[in-house]
């Protein structure tokens, strides 16, 4: 994809690939499942990670592979990746399988200015909040859409 916008691309063009009328968003969850059904298993959800850990043996032994899904629930995630936004300027004709975002150099230097200086002030103190980078990034970007909920996939690993 790089290297299609770097040769067929204008100056802050995005290339996407384009989703047919006839692909179905899938889950997580759903591929994973497929994937266990192609390896030859049944999947066999589990109502907690302890669960599939405690009946995998028994499980495997009957070819069903032990699953346990948790709600997505952190910090960042979203529940699908979409490559554009309705407010955005688009381009689906111009190739049969990618769609180009088309934007427009439309900087606001004093606000990349005070985000840059926001930025250094920060590092120089050497002390920050997550908040503090966050509020930066919603004054210089409002559309910017970031989903927080406290716990982050770290953790849950």
């Amino acid at each position: 994809m790089c290297l299609l916008s770097g040769l067929l691309g204008e100056n802050r063009s995005i290339f996407f690939p384009k989703l047919s009328k006839n692909f179905d968003l899938i889950t997580f969850p759903d591929i994973i499942r497929r994937y266990i059904r192609e390896r030859g298993y049944e999947p066999h959800e589990c109502v907690s990670e302890d669960e599939a850990r405690n009946k995998s043996e028994e499980l495997i032994q009957k070819k069903k592979w032990p699953c346990f899904f948790p709600k997505s629930d952190t910090t960042g995630e979203k529940d699908f990746e979409e490559f554009f936004t309705k407010d955005e300027d688009i381009d689906l004709e111009r190739f049969e399988t990618l769609g180009v975002i088309l934007n427009k150099s439309v900087v606001d230097f004093g606000k990349l200015d005070k985000f840059t200086e926001e930025i250094e002030a920060l590092r120089a103190n050497g002390c920050w909040e997550r908040s503090d980078i966050l509020k930066l990034f919603y004054d210089l970007l409002p559309s910017f859409d970031h989903k927080e909920t406290g716990k982050f996939l770290d953790q849950k690993m």
